[in-house]
């Protein structure tokens, strides 16, 4: 009766070693995580960039369809665009810190 209960506790613990250890004979590896911060920004600055695209597309659906004027048009296209512009910088900025910000040095 011993030499059974033995070696069922054996099967048990090989069992569970083997689960274990499963992932490191297979070479699973962690995922690299992303500062905790940095990821946050990156997430702003997509969603940030989502809308301002949005709204540059719908002004110019609304120019289109008459609802707005030449003048209005221009005056918002271009603080929508420039705004884009801005969250691209920015976006580009945390992508590649390393990166110079103005490669000409002027």
């Amino acid at each position: 009766m011993t030499i059974v209960v033995v070696f069922i506790l054996l099967v048990v613990f090989l069992l569970a070693a083997s689960v274990i250890a499963w992932p490191i004979v297979r070479g699973d590896q962690l995922p690299d995580e992303e500062p905790a911060n940095g990821g946050q920004d990156l997430q702003r600055l997509d969603d940030d960039l989502e809308r301002t695209l949005e709204s540059i597309k719908e002004i110019a659906f609304d120019h289109a369809s008459g609802h707005l004027s030449d003048e209005d048009f221009s005056a918002l296209d271009a603080d929508e665009r420039a705004h884009a512009i801005e969250l691209m910088r920015e976006r580009d900025a945390i992508d590649s810190p390393s990166a110079p910000e103005d490669p000409a040095g002027a």
